[in-house]
């Protein structure tokens, strides 16, 4: 991904990224990259993970 490509999608979403290479491993498809970790699917698994444990919290604390 080009400089130009990063700079344009910080502004349609609003925000300047500090570490840019995360970027690029969220929209990097898992059948471009031969090593795992460059590419979107282990930021997904964390972000599912995540999501798991924050649903799981809140409706332990409801009961």
């Amino acid at each position: 991904m080009e400089e130009k490509d990063i700079k344009k999608i910080e502004k349609i979403v609003g925000y300047t990224f500090k570490d840019k290479s995360l970027l690029q491993r969220a929209l990097t498809h898992g059948s471009a990259s031969k090593n795992a970790l460059e590419n979107y699917q282990s930021l997904e698994f964390l972000g599912d993970s995540i999501l798991d444990f924050i649903v799981a919290k809140r409706l332990m604390e409801i009961n």
